[in-house]
């Protein structure tokens, strides 16, 4: 499978996905598990609903049922594609670097419990806040295109350069780098 033109595909005008995307508010990793089940599973379903019945064990972790998982959106896609997640504590001067001419799932969170052994045991507590996106850098590592959707400001799409902290200074961050 070519993730990087399949990513783009599912994403255009007419797709199921843009449809659902364009007319509802969609969680950020509802956008992120529907976009991965178009890419892997070519699902293509007509409402989230029926996304979500493909395979519902599946769907609890990719939208992170479960607070004692904060980061199952990750491990969720990275059971579907494959591929490496890195993990960064807390983000100071540098985020963890993209890779050129890929796919990436970026996870952060604020004020999570971060435990003692890395993600593994990393808890949601109360107050803490997340978010779940797509991010696609550009063959020359330059450019970066982010997108995201929330139930406050629905789907977008953002370009710009991932350098420095990539606005996660302060967050915990995960981020699955996708096969070619």
């Amino acid at each position: 499978m070519n993730t990087g033109k399949k990513g783009w595909e599912v994403l255009q005008t007419g797709t199921a996905l843009h449809k659902i995307a364009h007319r509802e508010n969609l969680p950020c990793c509802t956008l992120v598990a529907m976009w991965t089940l178009d890419v892997v599973e070519d699902v293509c379903e007509s409402s989230v609903k029926r996304y979500a019945a493909f395979e519902s064990d599946w769907w609890k972790a990719a939208n992170v049922y479960d607070p004692e998982e904060p980061w199952s959106a990750l491990e969720a896609s990275q059971s579907m594609f494959g591929g490496v997640i890195a993990y960064e504590e807390e983000v100071d001067d540098q985020a963890p670097p993209l890779t050129p001419g890929r796919w990436h799932i970026v996870q952060r969170w604020r004020r999570l419990d971060l435990g003692d052994d890395g993600m593994e045991d990393d808890r949601v507590e109360q107050g803490a806040s997340g978010h779940t996106y797509l991010a696609y850098a550009d063959k020359e590592g330059k450019g970066v295109t982010i997108i995201q959707s929330s139930i406050a400001k629905g789907y977008r799409v953002n370009k710009g350069i991932w350098e420095g902290n990539a606005g996660l200074k302060g967050y915990s961050v995960g981020i699955l780098t996708l096969p070619e």
